[in-house]
């Protein structure tokens, strides 16, 4: 029992980087079908809604209201193959994740607002019934809800601030993560199996901020920083074990904490009418997730607490666009994320792998203000195997394919009065007078 114990929700939070998340760890950066055709970047674009996520600051351009709505289809295939015994292969079950976003803001003179709605970190794996390794992981979900609003200021440039300042632009927010976590495992009692399955809530905020500088009409700069989250999670443990260990094992609350990594980006935009290069660098302190603690309520179950040891990682992302007429845009891009978790903490509920991606897109400008954009990822996970003292030798691999869909609103504001047209004034001119053409030819009398 004490060795079910062991492992019961060591990794509650501990995400695989499959699913809905495709950076290293659980984070997940595609939040609009136009990054998301470019590979990712977009922190130095300035023509895009989803700046409220990727670079709040670059939307103090005047540019009036600006709103997208998309979703993000994931569908991940993981395969574990043990490396002891029968050397037996296992695949996680198919499912999709449709994470949603939304981007807001408002634009005028030197100001902007607005506001990411979101899932910003998630991951979800499922392995089939009675596979070799139910006793370690049976399926492991997260996702992390975000409201973060923000206020933006142009300090020079045009409408600028300062009258002869260079073109840069500064945002401050904050943001709110929600965040559900839901896992299971198989447990063994040697003649008979029980089930444990955990689901816990937890909350917290963090703070933003950004930087962009327009260097050249052509030539963009961007940086931004989104702080750590720190949160309590607490929830319900729901045992399914055989009678002689309901005292060991009843069901009861646990808790554990959870920590959402800080995040920088630093990002470059070479933008023209016809074609635009975007180039992101991006690091995350995974290295936060030190160590897995789950506390039980009742003081007869074991607290659990495992090392983690993940590390700290970078993602680099390159894209493209080209506009051969005035309302398409064709995009593409590729990325490179490392892996957040060691090969001495890789495991069936944590099977996180460097990735390898390729996208591709579209863009319709359906009128001047309404716009269409799709975008379709492949995901490679590049294969890796564990060396975990507990958990079963195994080597992990596999894939993800990733459509995005946004629909995205532009309306632009003058934030000026109209200038008032200047007519001529009107020249007087006297009536004519009518006369009868016969009376002028009647001689007087």
């Amino acid at each position: 029992m004490r060795r079910a114990l062991r492992f019961l929700l060591a990794i509650v939070f501990l995400a695989s980087g499959v699913s809905t998340a495709r950076a290293g760890g659980f984070e997940v950066p595609d939040q609009s079908a136009v990054a998301g055709a470019t590979g990712g970047a977009s922190t130095a674009r300035s023509d895009d809604p989803s700046a409220a996520f990727y670079n709040p600051a670059a939307l103090a351009d005047a540019g009036g209201f600006r709103g997208a709505l998309g979703l993000l289809l994931a569908v991940p295939s993981i395969s574990a193959t043990a490396l002891e015994d029968t050397l037996e292969t296992a695949s996680t079950t198919q499912s999709v994740s449709p994470p949603p976003h939304l981007h807001l803001s408002f634009a005028e003179n030197e100001w902007a607002i607005g506001a990411y709605l979101g899932i910003s970190h998630g991951t979800s794996v499922n392995w089939p019934e009675g596979w070799w390794g139910r006793y370690e992981a049976m399926s492991s979900g997260l996702l992390v809800f975000r409201a973060a609003p923000f206020f933006a200021l142009r300090l020079g440039g045009e409408r600028g601030l300062i009258a002869g300042f260079p073109d840069v632009r500064v945002s401050l927010g904050a943001h709110v993560d929600v965040a559900r976590a839901e896992t299971a495992r198989m447990l063994d009692f040697i003649d008979v199996e029980g089930r444990v399955q955990v689901l816990m809530w937890g909350a917290g905020v963090g703070g933003d901020a950004s930087i962009y500088w327009q260097a050249t009409p052509e030539l963009a700069f961007g940086l931004t920083y989104k702080s750590r989250t720190w949160m309590r999670a607490s929830g319900d443990a729901d045992f399914t074990v055989p009678d002689p260990f309901l005292g060991r094992a009843p069901d009861q609350h646990a808790s554990t904490e959870l920590v959402i990594p800080d995040r920088l980006v630093l990002g470059a935009a070479w933008q023209q009418r016809e074609f635009g290069i975007f180039v992101d660098v991006g690091y995350t302190a995974w290295s936060v997730r030190d160590r897995q603690r789950v506390d039980f309520s009742s003081p007869n179950t074991a607290d659990s607490d495992v090392p983690q040891s993940w590390h700290d990682t970078v993602a680099l992302r390159l894209g493209g666009e080209v506009t051969p007429i005035e309302w398409l845009h064709a995009r593409a891009g590729l990325y490179y994320d490392m892996e957040a978790a060691p090969s001495s903490t890789l495991g069936p509920a944590s099977p996180d792998m460097a990735r390898f991606g390729v996208t591709l897109g579209l863009g319709v400008d359906v009128t001047r203000e309404f716009g269409a954009d799709v975008s379709y990822g492949y995901v490679a996970l590049l294969g890796r195997e564990s060396t975990s003292d507990d958990a079963p030798l195994a080597r992990y691999g596999g894939d993800i394919h990733v459509i995005s869909l946004t629909l995205r609103l532009a309306v632009e504001t003058s934030g000026q009065p109209e200038p008032e047209i200047e007519t001529e004034p009107e020249i007087e001119t006297e009536p004519e007078i009518e006369t009868d053409a016969a009376s002028e030819l009647e001689p007087p009398a």
